[in-house]
């Protein structure tokens, strides 16, 4: 799957181009590669969403078209946007029933959910 970001933060907070600089804790660092190789290695969003350790669910209230993945036990997320072909947000329909076809997310931010 093709990866883009919302912004540069959001760029900063997730790619591996910028791990010299991350501040996580060390599990998240490892972690939070782990996450972005099973994204790049997937054929679809499908291939992330089976899988149980991610947790992946839909946000609600302001974040309702966000989608989160829970980065291990850390109280880290990573939210993205699954997007079509083009990089267009998809915010239409039953995302899940469309897992098969999405190959791009939007990376929004990576957060500790309980700060």
């Amino acid at each position: 799957m093709k990866i883009l970001y919302k912004n540069t933060t959001a760029e900063k907070q997730f790619s591996p181009k910028y791990q010299k600089k991350w501040k996580y804790p060390e599990q998240v660092k490892i972690k939070l590669l782990s996450i972005e190789n099973a994204i790049s290695q997937a054929t679809c969003l499908r291939d992330i969403a089976m899988m149980p350790q991610y947790r992946f669910h839909s946000l609600k209230g302001d974040r309702k078209h966000e989608w989160s993945i829970y980065v291990g036990n850390t109280g880290y997320r990573v939210t993205l946007i699954p997007c079509d072909d083009e990089g267009n947000e998809i915010i239409d329909g039953d995302i899940m029933a469309q897992c098969k076809s999405i190959k791009v997310v939007l990376v929004t931010e990576v957060s500790n959910h309980y700060e």
